[in-house]
């Protein structure tokens, strides 16, 4: 008689201790195995970090380095090389003052450029035809920064960037004076090269060679400055000597370059 109460006593709680006991478990189960997976993604996160840093374009030191050398072999080509072209092929007396107009109005295209032809040509935003100022005065510009180049995936240091250009913007407005040699004040051509840049060249070489750009946007690819140097000076050369005008004894004597040995030699710097 004692044995039945026990075993009932014991039996009608043991049923539900045992379920209690079955759930119990399983939540610990269940909150141990999102534990787990929570702390496999939080450690897997540094890694996923590593890889999309890994995956980011990072500058060669081969190429960073010939853009190097090629912005040497541009400043080269400006002095001495088109001055000695140019000045070689005026009159005696007409040669320094031709030498230093090349000269001057480099640096002055160099300053221009930095301080707001850079952000004009390849500044962030803008249109087809103008880029945005957001870096003006080099604004944003680290060494850290990169320029996107014509391959997927290829970048430079975006301060080489600016230098190699920055030469093309010089040499540019420096070849547009072969035209109107001895014919202009030095005042009159650095106030020809601040306009003929900011409204010619700048527009000109964001349509061509931004992303965004006009001409590029229509699959134009100018990898030597074709157009933006050869053509776009081309044009304003022949649009600047028909503005100045002819000698004033043209026709009536001969002009000959008082030194071929000079011409050789600019020419020769200027090929190569």
């Amino acid at each position: 008689m004692w044995d039945k109460p026990c075993v009932s006593a014991q039996a009608r709680p043991a049923k539900p201790r045992c379920k209690k006991g079955e759930m119990m478990s399983f939540s610990k189960k269940f909150c141990g195995v999102a534990g787990a997976g929570a702390l496999s993604l939080f450690a897997a996160l540094p890694a996923w970090a590593q890889d999309a840093a890994a995956a980011a374009p990072t500058p060669d030191k081969g190429d960073t380095a010939w853009m190097m050398v090629s912005t040497v072999l541009v400043l080269a080509m400006i002095l001495p090389g088109l001055a000695l072209f140019y000045g070689g092929l005026v009159r005696t007396k007409n040669m320094l003052s031709v030498m230093t107009q090349i000269g001057a109005v480099a640096a002055f295209a160099m300053l221009i450029w930095v301080i707001y032809g850079y952000t004009m040509a390849f500044g962030d935003g803008g249109n087809a035809v103008i880029s945005g100022f957001g870096k003006l005065f080099l604004a944003g510009v680290t060494p850290d920064s990169t320029a996107a180049t014509f391959t997927d995936g290829v970048v430079i240091p975006e301060y080489v960037f600016i230098c190699f250009q920055m030469t093309f913007a010089a040499i540019t407005v420096a070849l547009v004076l072969g035209s109107v040699v001895e014919r202009m004040k030095f005042s009159a051509v650095m106030v020809f090269a601040l306009i003929w840049l900011t409204i010619v060249y700048f527009p000109v070489a964001h349509m061509v060679w931004a992303g965004n750009g006009y001409f590029f946007g229509l699959g134009a690819l100018d990898f030597a400055g074709g157009t933006v140097v050869h053509v776009n000076a081309g044009i304003a050369a022949v649009v600047a000597a028909l503005v100045v005008g002819s000698r004033k004894d043209y026709g009536k004597r001969a002009y000959l370059p008082h030194d071929v040995t000079y011409v050789l030699l600019g020419a020769a710097l200027l090929w190569f």
